[in-house]
């Protein structure tokens, strides 16, 4: 037989005495004899007296001392489970259950042949009573299939044949637990762990090997396992030995499982209050799991609201780094414990007396490299202000060990690459520039790692990826190839670097030999970034569309832009003289570089915008063809389509001071869309643009106008000009702005 093929070559100890010990149960219900000879068995249920004594179950699985008395206890429990089993309006108690199925199935394990054959009966009698609390659990073939197998092997030749069970832990917990209800069966779990070790004479292996069996079958599947870890840790609190030992070894059992679960839910208790539970965690969990998951609640929690546990976490972290079995783990998860460490001193600045203990903790996990690092360098790390240094200064000290540097590269690229990351990406990336600070990176790779951070959600990421680009800028890396990723990284970046990068970009580019086509390349960007929905970007562009184009004509460099791009760059720059503080000085000083002749200051009486409008217009009207100036009249009015009001009513001025000066540039075709983007204009609602809007449509409609009318009508009204000077369109007086200051 298989159960027999499975027990072969055990070696049982047939001296062995062994003793159960139960608490008292319920009273049984009146209704069931007592006697439990063959007379009382056929007697019918009317027939027994109401009046006889009630039995206890703890009569009948009291304590046993002696093989004798062990065999006449089961007997009785055998005959009284056929009682009950005879009457199916009867129920055990329900609080009795769970404590008959573990004393059942730990006498089944009995040596003694007799008390094994006892313990059989009362499982056989046991069997049909759990299934009545069938509807309890979820119906499966499964069950059925249990139930169908036991009762084949208990009664396989016509009486209980118990040898399936014999030191076989894993079939009773198998077949008997799936029928106890949930509350039973924590019970069951509850009663091996606490009462059956007290002043008990059962054999600790069996009830430990038993107890490890039911948790290994229903744990977190039929009992939640936060159900188990507060049933066994309230155990570990209380007053007996015998008990805290078994609960102990319940929980070591659990964190095989349910590593993590085990793991949160001590971390809620001070570590002094839970010493010992934690030691047999650590001698039964794998070190590099459980290292692992330290340091994922240390960086990945609330930790400015977790205080407590990660206090709690410190104080195991300093055990751990004490411990010989732990030391080939701390060194494998070593960037991950100095990632989490340095996050939570970040986080924890402001309260120095928390940190009293994680300074010597992080000064333990550095010694683990295999150099001896100060203690003042520690204490830089633990001060806000010299932090920055403090971190240089570690890096550099542990740096010449370099076998953790390829695994902290490779899990700082993991971690940053995770945008769900909800630690410290920032000491992360620091510790990454300080590496490449120190020149212990490629720059080649660097590179790569650098570019992606520039979008990531983590604004000192970004900063921190910036700081590394300029550094790169002084290595040795290939200058062109450089160049183009630096370029390529501005249509990702988030646009709170892009300033900075913008400064870069013009840094690698200047410091070397610029190509024409480089030189095209860079002053399209800018061109395109002139129009960025931030004002720090555009200004950012516009700055250095000006002064790259300054650049190229101090050094004789040959402009090769066409009249139409020169003209659209100059566009671009006059239409945001009056953008944001910020944006409006940039493209005053970029008027410097495109276009001297046009001047922003102006005579005390005129005013500022409408006197470098005109100037603009003078300068545009005479330096450029009618077909160039009509290219640069159209794209006025598609570059402020979705721009700020500002930008559009500079904008529509310009447009005017073209026609004013000359409206040549104005084909037939093209009225139609200055009219319904000056007629939208008048429906905004800012007063000013609505205002300037109808001016601009008055000056355009009569400039056309005399434009029609022929060459006399057009050199009367320059005599005109001539003579009256008049700079600006009289239609422009009542929409100026305030004079500056």
């Amino acid at each position: 037989m298989a159960s027999q093929r499975l027990l072969e070559g055990i070696d049982f100890d047939e001296d062995q005495i062994l003793e159960i010990s139960l608490e008292d149960g319920e009273d049984l219900p009146p209704s069931i004899p007592t006697k439990c000879s063959k007379d009382a068995a056929d007697l019918p249920p009317e027939s027994v007296s109401k009046e006889q004594p009630k039995p206890r179950l703890t009569e009948v699985v009291a304590t046993i001392k002696s093989g004798k008395i062990r065999r006449k206890a089961l007997q009785d429990l055998s005959a009284l489970l056929q009682k009950i089993q005879e009457y199916p309006l009867e129920a055990i108690p329900a609080s009795s259950l769970g404590q008959l199925v573990a004393i059942s199935s730990l006498c089944a394990l009995d040596p003694d042949v007799e008390c094994r054959q006892r313990a059989a009966e009362a499982l056989c009698h046991l069997l049909p009573i759990l299934q009545r609390y069938e509807e309890t659990l979820a119906r499966t073939s499964w069950n059925q299939r249990l139930i169908f197998r036991a009762q084949k092997v208990l009664k396989s030749t016509g009486g209980p044949v118990p040898e399936l069970f014999m030191n076989n832990c894993y079939n009773l917990a198998k077949v008997f637990g799936a029928f106890l209800p949930a509350e039973q069966l924590l019970e069951a779990m509850c009663f091996l762990a606490r009462d059956l070790v007290i002043e008990s004479s059962f054999n600790p292996l069996d009830i430990s090997h038993l107890l490890q069996e039911f948790i290994k079958q229903f744990g977190g599947t039929k009992v939640e396992v936060k159900v188990l870890l507060e049933a066994f840790y309230k155990i570990v609190q209380g007053p007996t030995v015998q008990g805290r030992d078994m609960a102990i070894f319940a929980l070591s059992i659990l964190s095989h499982q349910h590593l993590v679960k085990v793991v949160e839910y001590l971390i809620q208790f001070l570590f002094r209050d839970c010493e010992r539970v934690w030691k047999e965690v650590l001698a039964s969990a794998d070190p590099e799991q459980l290292i692992h998951l330290m340091a994922k609640q240390i960086y990945q929690s609330p930790l400015a609201e977790s205080a407590t546990q990660v206090q709690h976490l410190t104080s195991l972290l300093h055990a751990i780094l004490r411990m010989e079995d732990y030391k080939a783990a701390v060194r494998q998860n070593f960037p991950q414990l100095l990632i989490a460490l340095l996050g939570m001193v970040v986080n924890f600045h402001y309260d120095q007396e928390f940190l009293g203990g994680a300074k010597e903790v992080l000064h333990l996990l550095l010694g683990t490299t295999g150099e001896e690092v100060e203690m003042a360098i520690v204490d830089q790390l633990f001060c806000r202000e010299n932090f920055s240094q403090g971190l240089s200064a570690m890096v550099r000290a542990i740096g010449k060990r370099r076998w953790w540097i390829p695994p902290m590269v490779e899990n700082i690229t993991a971690t940053l690459e995770d945008q769900a990351f909800a630690g410290m990406p920032q000491v992360a990336a620091a510790i990454y520039i300080e590496l490449l600070s120190c020149h212990l990176l490629p720059c080649e790779d660097t590179l790569e790692q650098l570019l992606n951070w520039l979008e990531h959600d983590h604004l000192q990421v970004r900063k921190l990826s910036i700081r590394g680009i300029s550094l790169l800028l002084d290595s040795d890396m290939d200058p062109s190839l450089l160049r183009l990723l630096l370029l390529d990284s501005l249509l990702y970046a988030k646009a709170d670097v892009l300033p900075e990068l913008i400064e870069l970009i013009d840094q690698a580019y200047l410091s070397g030999d610029l190509k024409e086509e480089e030189l095209k390349m860079l002053v399209a960007t800018y061109f395109g970034l002139a129009a960025h929905e931030e004002d720090s970007v555009r200004a950012s562009a516009i700055k250095h569309l000006g002064l790259l184009r300054g650049w190229a004509r101090d050094q004789r460099l040959p402009i090769t832009s066409t009249e139409e791009e020169a003209i659209h760059e100059l566009v671009v720059v006059l239409i945001h003289l009056e953008d944001e503080d910020e944006v409006a000085k940039a493209a005053r000083r970029a008027l410097s570089h495109l276009a001297p002749e046009v001047k922003w200051w102006a005579h005390p009486n005129k005013f500022s915008l409408h006197f470098a409008l005109h100037q603009a217009a003078k300068y545009l009207s005479k330096t450029f063809s009618k077909d160039i100036l009509r290219s640069a009249a159209l794209l006025c009015t598609k570059l402020s389509a979705s721009r700020l009001p500002a930008v559009s009513r500079v904008a529509a001025l310009l447009l005017g001071h073209l026609a004013f000066r000359d409206a040549g540039f104005i084909h037939n075709q093209d009225m139609a869309s200055y009219g319904t983007w000056l007629e939208e204009m008048q429906q905004h609602e800012e007063e000013g643009l609505r205002q300037t809007g109808r001016s601009c449509l008055n000056i355009m409609q009569r400039a056309y106008k005399h434009q029609q009318k022929g060459r006399v009508q057009r050199f009367l009204r320059r005599l005109l000009y001539c003579v009256h000077r008049e700079p600006y369109p009289q239609d422009f007086l009542s929409c100026m702005p305030e004079h500056p200051q």
